[in-house]
């Protein structure tokens, strides 16, 4: 009431304070919306933050490692936040080449850097999908390809242009455990152990050391995931199986046996009694079969249900007591069921023939291989027993070099057509016996080693002036030679496990 009598006693006066008030509150009203719209701005902001760039680690090889040969595995390890979806290696300053990778958040990535002799800058980049990169570098220093020991010059470091598979990824490790997790950390300690727990495509990589024990695989892959059971490093893995049959026994399918030393067995040092497995770059020696209705080999494929097998890249000597003089038994490499491959081994002084086929064989590939100083044959074709119908024939043996060995390649027992293209075969006491088959384009030269040792302690990779450089077919040529580099380097593919060009 005192409001109204005010108004009508002086209006003037009450009209302008009115009028500001009024302001002051619009001004007031404005304000408090402009601190809630700062509010609101600063809750939203941790949803907009930046993209991070991925994380990237080189886990081998060691900056300023001396490496031996053409070029290097290396492993990094990956992560972001969304993913890695590119990765790429530059050498010397030269253009980057892009790393085949799937993307991933996080997880450890096998590829191969190719180096010049010298000194060589390696950068490694991974990419986001936002195009944010990570880099790191690498300097490695590179020499003249390793030769000599262990018979055919490879140092047996790493898989050259091989690369390992990198599925779901597990480890075992001197001084590991089996109640640790598997993981390069915390590794496995037993391959034994380790192996039962894998699943198809699944990778088991051993870490160099020694490991005395006899193991048997029953797990099996699938035709798209094969299970890969692999020494960390070529030959760095040791299974010294003493005492016990066999040194790797594998009992599953779709099964890749990568890069072992195996030794001391007492049948064979690699088996496989089921199809499509396969044994890539091991070391076998020392295996102690005995001349008894078993027999033994190195590496074996000779149960007529192991079909479809391949045996690539392989060091295989000293099978069986040789001192006791040959026997048929007992072989470098067993082949003994349909449509095997065996290519880029090199395999001296076993008891009996280099490499061997019999029982159930047919349609098999013999290329690339040398045998040499073995106490029967060098290469032998044939069947009988279990043959399950079959007989050795539809052969291609081709681009083989067969030296110094009492027969050099031979046909024997239960044969059909074959096709014997292009073999070096040089002072054996016999070169040849076919008995259903011709031989084209065999050569009869000194081949031309490095340096011949028939103990195996020479290097057998081809001079210069080799008579088998460029003589061999191109058909089912390996993309790779016997130290995992480039198999076709000239005009055709040299004879023999090692591309020299």
């Amino acid at each position: 009431m005192g409001f109204d009598k005010a108004q009508r006693s002086n209006p003037r006066k009450v009209t302008p304070l009115f009028k500001e008030l009024f302001l002051m509150r619009q001004l007031s009203s404005l304000l408090l919306v402009g601190l809630l719209a700062a509010c609101s701005t600063n809750e939203q902001a941790p949803s907009s933050t930046t993209n991070q760039a991925p994380s990237l680690r080189i886990l081998s090889p060691s900056n300023g490692a001396s490496i031996s040969g053409s070029g290097t595995r290396a492993e990094v390890s990956v992560s972001d936040d969304k993913a890695v979806t590119r990765l790429t290696r530059q050498v010397n300053g030269g253009s980057e080449q892009d790393v085949e990778i799937q993307p991933t958040q996080s997880g450890n990535i096998i590829f191969w850097i190719p180096l010049v002799s010298g000194s060589n800058a390696v950068v490694i980049r991974a990419y986001d999908a936002e195009g944010l990169s990570t880099s790191a570098s690498l300097n490695l220093q590179v020499g003249s390809p390793g030769s000599g020991g262990s018979g055919g010059g490879s140092s047996g470091t790493d898989y050259g242009g091989y690369t390992l598979p990198s599925g779901p990824t597990y480890y075992v490790g001197p001084g590991g455990s089996n109640t640790n997790d598997g993981s390069r950390d915390r590794p496995w300690a037993t391959l034994s152990f380790a192996v039962q727990r894998l699943k198809p495509g699944d990778v088991l990589r051993v870490l160099p050391g020694s490991y005395n024990e006899s193991v048997q695989v029953t797990v099996s892959g699938t035709p798209s995931q094969r299970i890969t059971i692999a020494s960390d490093t070529r030959w760095g893995a040791k299974l010294n199986a003493q005492g016990n049959l066999f040194g790797i026994d594998v009992r599953g399918s779709y099964v890749d046996i990568v890069g072992f030393e195996v030794t001391n067995a007492t049948n064979s040092g690699i088996i496989s009694w089921a199809p499509y497995n396969r044994f890539l770059f091991n070391h076998v020696y020392g295996i102690r079969a005995q001349c008894d209705s078993n027999g033994g080999a190195g590496l074996n494929m000779s149960s007529p249900n192991s079909s479809d097998g391949v045996i690539l890249g392989n060091l295989a000597h000293d099978i069986g007591d040789l001192s006791q003089g040959f026997c048929v038994r007992i072989h470098g490499i067993y082949l003994g069921a349909p449509r095997g491959i065996i290519q880029n081994n090199i395999v001296y002084r076993a008891r009996g023939n280099g490499i061997n086929t019999w029982h159930a064989v047919t349609g098999a590939v013999i290329t690339h291989n040398l045998s040499f100083a073995n106490l029967y044959s060098g290469i032998s074709v044939g069947s009988g027993d279990n043959t399950n119908g079959n007989r050795a024939e539809n052969f291609l043996v081709a681009n083989n070099i067969v030296v110094y060995n009492p027969r050099g390649i031979r046909e024997v027992n239960n044969t059909g057509v074959n096709r014997f293209v292009n073999n070096l075969v040089w002072n054996n006491e016999v070169n040849w016996i076919l008995q259903t088959s011709t031989q084209q384009g065999s050569l009869s030269l000194d081949p031309g080693f490095v340096n011949y040792r028939p103990d195996g302690s020479g290097n057998y990779a081809l001079q210069s002036t080799s008579p088998a450089i460029d003589k061999g077919i191109t058909e089912q040529t390996p993309s790779i030679d016997f130290q995992a580099k480039p198999r076709l380097q000239g005009s055709a593919p040299d004879l023999g496990p090692f591309e020299v060009r």
